[in-house]
């Protein structure tokens, strides 16, 4: 990337996903908003370096940031899944089946924050981000191999914590 519409396409390709997963681990529009902007001012400060994949190494930096800014707050993230699902329930379905979906969707939250902070960190990735095993590995350091292994693991405790939290 050498001028800026280089760096402008860059932004505009990865900024609504960046904030996206910002988010997710930090749980606060306004620090997910300032960390994905800390990143793409990293990335204009090391875009001298060769960076074979820009999308990756700005998640990678964004998720190191993010982590550094909650161990500064001292606090857990939580994981915020996409309400746009229960907003996408037609007006004219029943109050019921809103209410079951606000309760489903409230209900896998709390099974994805029980995960351990890798497993929850690939389920994120993978299922909220759409990205495949090796974006995933470049992004969190790991083997391809250990992502899959990684997301069976997470996916079989997620199925058990949802099975427990619905049979309550």
């Amino acid at each position: 990337m050498t001028n800026e519409n280089d760096l402008r396409i860059i932004i505009d390709e990865n900024q609504a996903a960046l904030l996206r997963y910002a988010e997710r681990l930090l749980c606060d529009d306004i620090l997910a908003q300032d960390a994905v902007q800390v990143t793409f001012i990293k990335y204009v400060k090391n875009k001298t370096e060769k960076i074979k994949n820009p999308r990756a190494w700005l998640f990678k930096i964004l998720r190191n940031h993010c982590f550094n800014i909650l161990r500064q707050q001292k606090k857990k993230a939580e994981v915020m899944l996409d309400e746009t699902n229960i907003h996408t329930i037609k007006n004219s379905d029943s109050p019921d089946k809103k209410l079951i979906m606000e309760e489903t969707s409230k209900i896998v939250r709390q099974s994805i924050n029980a995960l351990k902070p890798r497993h929850k960190d690939v389920v994120i990735l993978k299922l909220e981000h759409d990205k495949t095993y090796k974006e995933i590995a470049k992004i969190l350091d790991l083997t391809v191999t250990n992502v899959g292994f990684i997301l069976h693991s997470a996916m079989n405790e997620l199925k058990n914590n949802l099975r427990e939290a619905l049979s309550r």
